[in-house]
């Protein structure tokens, strides 16, 4: 019997290249590795995986994570131990049961202007009060962090994404990361680093982790599999002083569902045990340069000088801004009647100061169709 109900997240318009969506192509799922882990689990597991799991996660799993972390090039310059991590079903679970636990309904917090258009969804939902802090080409603008809090400003937490930033693709400098902390540290509030882009570099590794900058326990963060192996798998990390991991494995919800993700924690523990994730992050890493030097490539071709943008050291995404004044919402129908999509600057922001951005992504489509898309693109705002 056919369902009508969708199978994916993913949905496109038939005859669309839709450079919005921010997903890995399927080509890039490792499924043989999936399958070759899974099997050798179950050759010797009886059991043990299909049980309720531990409330802070897998406990073999935990530990191996742990030191394949502490061996990875940009991750972090410290020893990762078992004492800082717990697992979670990927950052956006993460960023939820961060809310749950942390805040209540009117605590402000704080967010990148502009940032991950699902974060400010997810924290009106938890009814915060959201406040946007400003970026510039090192990321977060720390002046304007620093202003509002000596102004008063008092909260729980800030939401930033350090590394590859979504959607501007900027980096956040070591010297910015130690004097974000020291604020943390004066003024009191958590920070919520949301590092899922950590391992999408393409020539030097980034800045480590937050947490390396971390001297008072304010630092949490967040690690996912969605980038760096699948997202239909859900699993991540929470890596934060052993304080807060604490707080976490106590909460009802993970004692209750017996840890979150445990079937797919045992996979991914053989996984990487077998070796297999490391050799899979270079081929990410490989793939996603050739496709982004592809569309840069192409946007140089097509746009000539009527754009301005930085080709990314990493992740996913191109942040283009129009040189002429325009509002890029306005163009998105016309677009996608051309068979084109993208996400339009103001998607990023409740304050409408991106009217002649957008963003594209170059990891989902095959290079063949980028250079169709960005020249279907060109067409549009050329008219």
């Amino acid at each position: 019997m056919k369902s009508d109900l969708p199978k994916l997240l993913l949905d496109i318009k038939d005859g669309v290249i839709d450079l919005g969506w921010g997903h890995p192509s399927a080509r890039l799922h490792p499924l043989q590795k999936i399958k070759q882990s899974t099997l050798s689990m179950l050759s010797y597991d009886h059991a043990e995986s299909l049980q309720y799991g531990a409330s802070q996660g897998y406990g073999p799993f935990i530990e191996t994570l742990a030191r394949f972390l502490s061996q990875q090039k940009g991750y972090s310059k410290n020893k990762v131990f078992s004492n800082q991590l717990f697992i979670t079903s990927g950052a956006s679970q993460a960023i939820d049961f961060i809310c749950t636990l942390l805040t209540v309904a009117g605590d402000s917090v704080l967010v990148e202007n502009p940032t991950y258009f699902v974060v400010e969804g997810m924290l009106n939902t938890h009814k915060l009060n959201v406040i946007g802090v400003n970026c510039n080409e090192n990321g977060l603008d720390l002046d304007d962090l620093e202003h509002k809090l000596k102004s008063g400003l008092k909260p729980k937490f800030l939401y930033t994404i350090p590394t590859f930033h979504n959607p501007t693709g900027t980096t956040m400098p070591s010297q910015n990361r130690q004097r974000l902390v020291s604020l943390a540290n004066k003024y009191n509030f958590h920070i919520v680093a949301d590092e899922v882009y950590q391992f999408i570099y393409f020539n030097e590794p980034p800045p480590t982790s937050l947490l390396d900058y971390d001297t008072q326990g304010k630092v949490i963060s967040l690690g996912s599999f969605s980038k760096i192996l699948a997202p239909g798998l859900r699993l991540g990390w929470i890596y934060s002083n052993p304080q807060l991991i604490k707080t976490f494995t106590d909460s009802p919800l993970a004692f209750s569902g017996g840890g979150l993700n445990h079937f797919t924690s045992t996979i991914v523990n053989e996984l990487i045990g077998m070796n297999l994730l490391e050799s899979h992050i270079h081929e990410l890493q490989h793939e996603y340069l050739r496709r982004a030097t592809v569309m840069d490539n192409s946007l140089k071709q097509y746009f000539d000088n009527s754009i301005e943008y930085i080709f990314p050291k990493g992740g996913y995404y191109f942040w283009i801004k129009f040189i002429e004044k325009l509002n890029t919402s306005n163009f998105l129908d016309k677009a996608e009647e051309l068979g084109v999509s993208f996400r339009p600057g103001n998607f990023f922001t409740h304050t409408s100061d991106y009217d002649n951005f957008l963003r594209l992504t170059y990891t989902l489509y095959e290079p063949y169709d980028l250079v169709e898309g960005v020249k279907r693109l060109s067409k549009v705002f050329s008219k």
